[in-house]
């Protein structure tokens, strides 16, 4: 059984590799302020079928959160928070006009690192450059979807739990990506 599994895993392989639509990239960001810091890092790989508008994606994007506090007994505490979330996204072309794109990503967003279970699914769009033959940059922005954390959920990549729309074409997300 083990061995049909491999067979089948080298075969999509294969066939993936074979008409050069795979594709690695991912994302990172720095904030670093007097009494909080905060970095991720999200590498992804993605495979675009050939002749549609249809691209499938999953990436693992990890999180530390660093927070120091004095509370009302001028005690110092320092709190450090690692998350990591799994991010498997499915993503529709829009329009390509020359080398942009718009496209729509419904994303979801699943914590395995807490013991509190948390999950996001989301609408999200954004633009999409092909630089070269090779290189694509995408910005995504605002957001639709449903966050759910409970209570005691301290992951600094999903908030508490509810409805939620944004927009936040000040800060989008940026990423870059090597297409084979």
């Amino acid at each position: 059984m083990k061995k049909l599994f491999l067979v089948l895993a080298l075969a999509f392989a294969g066939i993936f590799t074979a008409n050069a639509q795979v594709w690695i990239g991912g994302s990172t960001s720095v904030f670093a302020g007097k009494n909080h810091a905060k970095f991720t890092i999200a590498p992804e790989v993605g495979y675009s079928f050939p002749n549609t508008k249809w691209t499938i994606a999953i990436g693992a994007n990890y999180a530390m959160d660093y927070t120091k506090y004095t509370d009302i007994f001028n005690t110092v505490h320092k709190d450090y928070t690692h998350a990591l979330i799994l991010s498997p996204y499915v993503r529709y072309s829009i329009c390509n006009i020359e080398k942009f794109a718009m496209f729509l990503d419904l994303t979801g967003d699943f914590d395995v690192l807490s013991d509190n279970f948390g999950y996001r699914v989301a609408l999200q769009p954004g633009i999409a450059w092909m630089a070269t033959k090779h290189w694509t940059a995408a910005f995504r922005f605002g957001l639709l979807g449903y966050n759910h954390c409970d209570a005691f959920c301290e992951n600094p990549l999903l908030p508490e739990y509810g409805f939620h729309l944004g927009f936040a074409a000040a800060a989008p997300s940026f990423g870059l990506y090597y297409n084979f």
